[in-house]
């Protein structure tokens, strides 16, 4: 009677591998085989021990107020960063070439402690356990401690964030530090136009214009400073003068001439 390979455990099998007449029962190796990588397969499709599963635990009132706190951090930081970019969308600024490495090294710096920081918060086990519940709750299988997915997942959003980060420090703050902070004077310059795109309307940037002195960087252009009647008769090579204000930190552009 040929024996029932797969109510056997691994152990059982693995002793009636080593113990057979390969030779004289072939087929039952065969079997053998064939049951051992069942319960290989088997095993990766398995349920999480329950010990791995980690879910919410009852929050002490310390944890509590930390939590508020963190809470309340984390807003009072995107609100920053928020007032840092809101002066791009309406404003044109072009950062003195000086200043562009130090505030690429600011920048660098900001978006990588906050991408060491997001990326602690986010594989940290507290974290794991909300998403653990909530994947239950939707009847879906909880993520183990040890899943590729879940560091994936970590540090791409934290990447996000540290970009997100990094572009407003480099952007953001010196038009912030210019319009707020800084002793800004009237002033023109006179700029030499690199390039114009094809259309006047562009998402974000009406009527851009290249500039030649400020080609090194990589926000070489001003935007929304000229109406279109004028930006359409404007060509590569010619000469304007930008009118604004000045400050140790660039300029910042309100209209042309030329």
């Amino acid at each position: 009677m040929t024996p029932d390979y797969s109510r056997y455990s691994k152990a059982e099998l693995e002793e009636a591998l080593s113990t057979i007449d390969k030779a004289r029962f072939p087929e039952r190796v065969k079997q053998i085989h064939q049951a051992l990588a069942a319960l290989d397969a088997n095993k990766d499709d398995s349920p999480v021990p329950e010990q791995e599963i980690l879910l919410p635990e009852p929050e002490t009132p310390e944890q509590i107020q930390r939590k508020l706190l963190g809470t309340l951090a984390l807003i009072f930081g995107g609100l920053i960063l928020g007032a840092m970019l809101l002066p791009v969308y309406f404003h044109s600024f072009l950062l003195n070439n000086e200043m562009v490495t130090p505030f690429k090294w600011i920048a660098s710096t900001a978006g990588l402690v906050v991408f060491v920081i997001t990326c602690k918060k986010f594989l940290h086990t507290n974290h794991l356990r909300k998403i653990n519940a909530e994947r239950l709750a939707k009847g879906k299988k909880p993520i183990n401690v040890d899943s590729p997915r879940r560091f994936y997942s970590a540090i791409g959003a934290a990447l996000l964030v540290a970009l997100f980060t990094a572009l407003a420090v480099y952007r953001g703050a010196p038009v912030a530090l210019h319009l707020y902070v800084l002793d800004a004077k009237t002033a023109t310059e006179q700029v030499t136009i690199a390039k114009l795109p094809r259309r006047f309307r562009r998402k974000h940037c009406n009527g851009k214009i290249y500039l030649a002195e400020y080609s090194a960087q990589f926000f070489d252009y001003v935007c929304q400073v000229t109406p279109r009647s004028q930006w359409e008769q404007l060509r590569p090579g010619q000469q304007i003068r930008l009118h604004g204000s000045r400050s140790a930190l660039g300029f910042l552009a309100r209209d042309t001439s030329f």
